[in-house]
């Protein structure tokens, strides 16, 4: 069941949801608006990148302000994070998604990385930035660049993501981790 506004303030209230920083002002009928945060990591270009290997391809950090924007090329593809740091609890789905106005100039948010398990705690989301349209787009810091759905689980998830998940000690935007992304043959059995 997909939470409505009224429903997303009690799990705020309550604790099950906590975003920081907060404002009654970003809820709508039936999510939250997300803002984007200051740090953007641009891939290097040139580089075979391997998912076997334990060592993600280079990336560049790019600090973006109001007076410096990033202009995101077409074409162009950057992990970003969101402003607001993040806790779900485990009776909750969290599903962030791109925001219709941005989409309708070629921005994406994010390109499979859909949700966020129950268990994320106390950090931001990454983000999946992807200019797919004609022209240059301006990225500044704390835009609103997502929204939010929010579902009920059946039963609470009796896994935390911040039990084994792969980016549980990131701090800002996640660079990528490839180590163990193949199956071994014995684990397809």
């Amino acid at each position: 069941m997909m939470l409505s506004n009224e429903d997303i303030r009690k799990v705020i209230d309550c604790g099950e949801l906590k975003i920081s920083p907060y404002s009654s002002k970003w809820l709508r009928s039936s999510g939250i608006t997300m803002h984007l945060g200051s740090e953007l990591l641009k891939p290097r270009s040139g580089y075979v990148v391997d998912v076997k290997q334990s060592e993600p391809p280079p990336y560049d950090s790019i600090i973006i302000t109001d007076e410096k924007p990033y202009s995101l090329q077409p074409g162009e593809f950057l992990l970003g994070h969101t402003f607001q740091n993040v806790t779900v609890g485990n009776t909750l789905g969290f599903m962030i998604e791109g925001r219709s106005t941005l989409a309708r100039v070629g921005l994406t948010i994010v390109q499979t990385a859909m949700m966020v398990y129950p268990g994320h705690s106390d950090r931001p989301v990454t983000l999946e930035l992807a200019n797919h349209g004609p022209n240059p787009i301006l990225l500044y810091p704390k835009m609103k660049i997502a929204r939010v759905v929010l579902f009920e689980l059946k039963s609470p998830s009796s896994e935390r993501y911040d039990d084994k998940g792969k980016y549980r000690i990131q701090q800002s935007v996640g660079i990528p981790i490839y180590n163990n992304e193949i199956m071994s043959d014995d684990e397809l059995e």
